[in-house]
């Protein structure tokens, strides 16, 4: 079993959207942890609205290449796409932070909501939500 932290992001109807993002990655995944949601001002690419932020602890028998095409599956059921991107709108944006330990993106270094977040569930013992 592969385990996975994850940071969901939103700027339109972040909580909402967080939350079905959730739901729908517990179509593929065991959601292990859940942070709780912080509300950050946008950065970069002048985005005007304030984003939702949550991190997931997930476990997954796939592979970390499998995985990121689910999140970008939810993504695009979710609305994701080069429209809304070009409107500086994320319905939902899913990114894969730790695999089985190793950082995949510098996010968490760059970002202190996002160190903050992942280190509230990093260490935590394994307990199905």
């Amino acid at each position: 079993m592969n385990t996975a932290i994850v940071m969901l992001g939103s700027n339109i109807n972040g909580a909402e959207n967080l939350t079905k993002a959730k739901e729908l990655l517990s179509e593929y995944f065991e959601i292990l942890e859940e942070s709780s949601i912080q509300v950050t001002e946008p950065a970069g690419r002048k985005y005007k609205t304030n984003f939702h932020n949550q991190a997931i602890k997930i476990l997954s028998d796939d592979s970390h290449k499998v995985i990121t095409r689910h999140f970008k599956h939810i993504e695009d059921v979710m609305g994701r796409s080069a429209q809304t991107n070009q409107r500086l709108e994320v319905p939902i944006d899913i990114d894969l932070i730790f695999w089985n330990g190793v950082q995949k993106r510098n996010d968490y270094d760059k970002y202190p909501y996002v160190k903050q977040l992942v280190d509230e569930i990093k260490d935590k013992p394994e307990m199905p939500v």
